[in-house]
This record gives structure tokens, sequence and C-alpha cells, in this order.
């Protein structure tokens, strides 16, 4: 009999791997549902497109294996996820990118408009099923919006892409006092995902021309079920450090300068320092000596010799000293005991964590965890003591 009848179960390695991403997924959207550290309008519509695509895969879970009959769950229980899946990743790279500007009601009907035909066209087959039970325009109507979710797909993943390069753009300036995320985790995930669902658009061509081993589709399967379970994890993540560095931002703001500004030095030597320390253009990761240079009018070369000269250092040695003691004082400071290194690290103008970590053992001769390790043991002594 044909899968629209009974046949034996069928489990393998790629549905038991599918499954660990249904449960996973399901138990991540509850926890981001009911967690106050995460209630935000962006992780939200993370959790929720986590939470639709393993519904979503769970139906193709259950028909995969003969646990629900085809002719069953295409008759009473199928829902189009793939027009709904789309949709949430762009809500969710809106609110990532421009966390500030609302989404429009029209921009959402018009993204949810492919999901509520796909819906009525599912549901009036359901209707007349009962009394029909024609296998073949399910089968048609589930290629047409099997391939109109994967162009949907595309489509928002190349403006979101282009979204992403802007606003990275828009974040080279010197300017500190409004924190930007990073946005290349963001960036590589959307162009890896851009990639599969290209291959996972000729696969689906390609099955429904052929009748290729059924391994092709579920390695496409696998393969975009670890990208948008990955995306979930990693978009919660970074929303958590972001949070951490808003924080230290805002206190780093309103915190005097490290550097007293001694305004009997060179004139060029009182306002490089004022900009650095005093406007805290240190904190920004992407700044250099021909950024600072144009602000102060002067040529690279001119203030390079300058610092050499008049501060007996090099730029980047003043700049590292800079950010090595800010990120001191937040390793120290107890309000910040529970924060990541990771956010400690950017907010004090390092460009990653690795960046962090190589230059802070450079400078004082241990890691960043070892130094805080090394202050609680000082600190606890010292209450000991007293």
């Amino acid at each position: 009999m044909d899968s629209w009848g009974t046949l034996p179960y069928q489990f393998n390695i790629y549905n038991s791997l599918i499954l660990g991403g249904i449960v996973q997924g399901l138990i991540f959207g509850l926890i981001v549902a009911f967690s106050k550290k995460y209630r935000d309008t962006s992780t939200l519509l993370l959790a929720l497109m986590i939470v639709v695509f393993s519904v979503h895969n769970f139906q193709y879970y259950l028909t995969a294996t003969r646990l629900v009959k085809n002719r069953y769950m295409y008759g009473y229980f199928w829902t189009p996820g793939q027009l709904v899946m789309a949709p949430l990743m762009f809500f969710y790279g809106v609110k990532l990118l421009y966390p500030e500007r609302p989404i429009a009601n029209k921009t959402i009907a018009w993204m949810l408009t492919p999901f509520a035909i796909g819906v009525l066209a599912i549901s009036y087959l359901k209707i007349n099923y009962r009394y029909l039970g024609n296998q073949h325009r399910y089968l048609i109507l589930e290629a047409v919006i099997e391939f109109a979710g994967i162009l949907l797909t595309i489509s928002i993943l190349s403006w979101l892409l282009r979204e992403t390069r802007k606003v990275e753009r828009a974040s080279q300036g010197l300017e500190v006092a409004k924190m930007l995320p990073k946005l290349k985790w963001f960036r590589n995930i959307l162009a890896t995902f851009f990639m599969l669902c290209l291959v996972w658009f000729c696969v689906t061509l390609y099955m429904v021309l052929y009748d290729p081993p059924q391994d092709i589709w579920y390695i496409m399967w696998v393969s975009l079920s670890v990208m948008i379970y990955w995306l979930g994890h990693v978009g919660i993540y970074k929303y958590g450090v972001n949070e951490e560095r808003k924080k230290i931002r805002n206190h780093a703001l309103n915190r005097s300068s490290i550097i007293v500004v001694d305004k009997s030095k060179n004139d060029y030597v009182s306002a490089f320092e004022d900009l650095l320390v005093n406007k805290k253009y240190f904190l920004n990761p992407d700044l250099t000596l021909d950024k600072v240079a144009e602000e102060l009018n002067l040529s690279k070369s001119h203030l390079s010799r300058i610092i050499n000269k008049e501060m007996g250092t090099t730029f980047p040695e003043y700049m590292n000293e800079l950010r090595v003691k800010e990120a001191k004082f937040y390793l120290r400071h107890p309000d910040f005991g529970n924060y990541t290194l990771v956010a400690i690290g950017l907010e004090a103008g390092f460009a990653s964590k690795t960046s962090f970590n190589n230059t802070f053992k450079k400078v004082t001769g241990m890691t960043p965890s070892e130094y805080k390790n090394s202050e609680m043991e000082n600190e606890s002594s010292a209450q000991s003591l007293a």
C-alpha cells in the first residue's frame, strides 16, 4: 500500500536527531517565554519562531516515522508552518537591527498573507477530503507551499543581510554614547542559512521531478534544523550579553574619566587625551589612528610622532592601557561580579573575547578570569582579617 495508507514504522538516526531538536526547541521556547531575564520583543519573537519550527518539524516527524498515516495528517492536522517561519525570521531581524522601531501593522499583514492563503487552501482540501479522499491534490498543494516557503525565506534573508550590512556601516562612527550590538554573528548565520535555502530549493525541485534516495531529504532537513536551533541559542546568548553591555555602558558614561587631562602638556596631546579619555572614544573597538587624526585635523604621521615623542608610547599601547584599566574596574566591581567576560571585554573597547584575553594577559600577565579570581581572593582575605 502507498504512503497514503498503512506502512510499517520507520525510525532512523535522522529521525532521532530531529526528535531531539523538537524537544529541545519546545523546552527552549518555554524557558524564554517564562524568564524575566529574556523578556523582550526580539527574544519572544525568536522563541516563537523556534516553537513554530519545532511543531512544524513534529508534523513531518510523525509521518516520516509512520506514527501517523499521511491521509490523517494531511486530512486533519497539517498546517503550513514554513509560510510563517520566514515572517517570524523577518520580525526578529527587524527588532534585532532596529530595536526602537515598531513594526507597522500593514507590514505584519503583508508578511502573514502567504500563510493565511496557505491555511485557506489547506482548509478547503480538508473539508473536501472527507468526500473525495484525493491524495494527488494534497501532494500538489504541499509542493506549491514548500516552494513558496523557500522563495519567501530567500527573499527575507536577502533583505536582512542587506539591512545588517547597513547597520554595521552606520556603527563605524566615533560616537560611543549609543551602544550598537555586534552583528557579525547574525550576518554569518544569515549568509549560511541563505546558502542552505538555495540548496534546499534545488533538492526540493529534484525530489519533485525524480525519486532520489530519502537520505538527501533527511540531510537537508537536519541541516536546516541545526541552523534554526543554532540561531535560537546564539540569539538568546547575544541578547544576554547585550543587556549586560548596556548596563556597563551606562555606568561607564556616567563615571568620571580614568585620567585627568594635564592642560600643561602639548595642546595636541591634551586634545588627544581629552578625546580618548574624557569623551571615552577608547571604548569604540573600531577606533583607529586615522580616525583620531581626522578628528583632530592632523595627519596620521604627525599624530603618531606626537604620541611617540610627547607621551613615550604608541597609539595601540595607549589604547590597550586605557581598555585594560577599564576592564579591571568592572572585573573588581561587585555589581558586575556575575557578568560575562565577553560583555566586560566588549564594553572596555576590545573587539572580541580573544582580543580581550590576549591583550589583558600581555599587559597584566594574567587572563581576565585569573585577575577576577585573584581580586576575589584578595577581597575575601581582607574581609577575614577584618
